[in-house]
C-alpha cells in the first residue's frame, strides 16, 4: 500500500482564530492550525464541491479524509522562511527562532467584541468577549515592512483512495480532485467575520516525496510514517499513552463531533457537533523526543 504527500502552502487572506480555551472573556487562539481544524474545513468544501445536499454527505466525506486521506497540522511561515513550529527549549518556548513573547507581538492580536440590545442601542450584560487572532500581515518592528503570513502542512493521499460509490480519488488527476476543493478555504472561529479565509498558494505547493517539516517519510505502509530523531521536536499532538519518552507538556483534547442525540422530548438531533468526543490526554507539539522513533501520522495528523 503506498500513500503520496503533498506539501500545501497556504496564504492567510484574512485573520485566523483556532480555539483553544477561554481566560476570562477572552477567547484564546492556538499559534497554529491542527490538523482536525484543517479535517472541518476541507470536508466541508469537498462536501459542497460534490454538490452532495444529503447531510450524511459530510459524515461520509469526513471519514474518508480520515482513512485514505490524513491531513497535518498547518504552521505560519514568512516568506522565504522555513516554517515556525513550536519548540521547548533552555530558553523556553519558541517559535521557529522567535522567542514565544515576539512571536506574540509579531502575530497575535485581538478584537473586543460585544452585543447590543436594539431597543435600547447598548451593549448586551455578559456579552462583551475578545477574540484573539493570527494576523494575515506582519510589520517588522524595526523597519516597518510589512510581510504576508502564510501556513504550511501537508496531506496524504492513498494510492487507491476511494469514496464509499467507487469514484476515485486523487490530488488532481482522479474523479474526485482534492486539489480543486481545497484552493480556497475557511477555518477556525468567528468566520461570519469573514475570519479563517486561506488561498492556495500553488508556485509554492508541490508533491513531497520523502519529507515532512525536514523528517524522513515512509508512505509504504498502511499508515504514512514519521521519524523523528532523538532531541526532535513533535510537530503535531502526540497520544502519551505510548511507550514514547518526551520532555515538554501535555494537554487533554476534546471537541465536537458528528453524532445523534435524542432529546427529552424524543426529537432527534443528527449532524456535526452533536457529540463530544471523549477527552484525551497527549503531548503538545514542540515537545522533544529523547530518542529515535518512528511514529504513525494517524487521524487529524495525531500522531501515535
Amino acid at each position: 500500500m503506498r500513500w503520496t504527500a503533498y506539501k500545501l502552502v497556504y496564504q492567510a487572506k484574512s485573520p485566523i482564530h483556532i480555539g483553544w480555551h477561554t481566560l476570562g472573556y477572552i477567547k484564546l487562539t492556538r499559534y497554529y492550525i491542527t490538523g482536525k481544524s484543517m479535517w472541518g474545513a476541507m470536508t466541508a468544501n469537498l462536501t459542497r464541491a460534490e454538490e452532495d445536499r444529503d447531510p450524511s454527505a459530510y459524515e461520509r466525506y469526513g471519514k474518508l479524509l480520515k482513512t485514505d486521506i490524513r491531513i497535518s497540522y498547518f504552521y505560519p511561515m514568512l516568506e522565504s522562511q522555513p516554517p515556525l513550529l513550536p519548540k521547548y527549549t533552555p530558553d523556553g518556548l519558541k517559535y521557529g527562532d522567535f522567542t514565544e513573547s515576539k512571536f506574540e507581538r509579531l502575530f497575535i492580536k485581538s478584537f473586543g467584541q460585544t452585543a447590543i440590545l436594539p431597543e435600547s442601542n447598548s451593549a448586551e450584560d455578559e456579552s462583551l468577549h475578545e477574540s484573539e487572532f493570527i494576523v494575515a500581515v506582519v510589520e517588522n518592528e524595526t523597519t516597518k515592512v510589512q510581510s504576508h503570513v502564510y501556513f504550511v502542512g501537508y496531506i496524504f493521499i492513498k494510492d487507491d483512495a476511494k469514496t464509499e460509490d467507487g469514484k476515485t480519488v486523487g490530488w488532481d488527476n482522479k474523479e474526485i480532485r482534492i486539489k480543486e476543493a481545497v484552493s480556497e478555504i475557511f477555518v477556525g472561529g468567528d468566520r461570519k467575520y469573514g475570519w479563517g479565509r486561506l488561498m492556495l498558494d500553488e508556485s509554492r505547493s508541490r508533491q513531497e516525496e520523502d519529507k515532512m517539516f525536514g523528517y524522513s517519510l515512509n508512505m509504504d505502509n498502511e499508515k504514512p510514517w514519521i521519524t523523528i530523531p532523538a532531541d526532535g521536536f513533535i510537530p503535531a499532538h502526540l497520544d502519551v499513552n505510548g511507550d514514547t519518552k518526551l520532555k515538554g507538556d501535555i494537554e487533554p483534547l476534546v471537541g465536537r463531533e458528528w453524532g445523534e442525540v435524542t432529546n427529552a422530548d424524543g426529537k432527534i438531533h443528527r449532524g456535526f457537533g452533536q457529540r463530544i468526543s471523549k477527552a484525551e490526554i497527549y503531548w503538545m507539539p514542540g515537545s522533544i523526543i529523547e530518542e529515535e522513533k518512528t511514529l504513525k501520522i494517524g487521524a487529524y495528523g495525531i500522531l501515535k
